[in-house]
């Protein structure tokens, strides 16, 4: 089973951010930590929530761990390398899973198209909230170039 690398926790940690205090992210949805939405130990996360960074990093091993697990059933129908996990890892995470299963790019990996044909699917996701943003139009270049790497 694969495990996203420290290049790939890196760069998610890099456009996610680490703010141990609830915020409202571009989507409108509350967030704390590194990009955790929903619950932290059973409450719903809130306006006036805290965290510390152990927390933060114990709560993103856990989301990142449900979207390896997906991905790891992918892995199944088509051979992925290191730099793609890492790369679908921080994507998946930040669309959601059930956008992704609903992606074109989804149905690409799983038709075995080339490669740089999925790679393209990246720049289509910048949008939150109707509202393109220029920290997804280069978190999604990082995302296409980590995809097309090697290692």
């Amino acid at each position: 089973m694969k495990r996203i690398s420290e290049k790939g926790l890196n760069h998610i940690i890099l456009y996610e951010g680490l703010k141990c205090d609830a915020y409202l992210c571009p989507a409108g949805k509350w967030t704390i930590g590194i990009g955790h939405t929903g619950e932290v130990d059973g409450v719903e996360i809130h306006k006036e929530m805290t965290i510390n960074v152990i927390k933060a990093k114990e709560l993103l091993r856990n989301d990142l761990a449900i979207t390896e697990s997906y991905l790891n059933n992918l892995d199944a129908l088509c051979e992925i390398n290191q730099s793609q996990f890492d790369a679908l890892v921080s994507f998946v995470f930040n669309v959601g899973i059930g956008n992704f299963l609903d992606s074109t790019m989804y149905r690409k990996i799983k038709n075995k198209n080339d490669v740089n044909d999925i790679a393209n699917e990246f720049p289509r996701w910048i949008f939150a909230g109707g509202k393109k943003l220029n920290g997804l139009i280069k978190r999604r270049e990082d995302e296409k170039n980590m995809y097309l790497s090697i290692i």
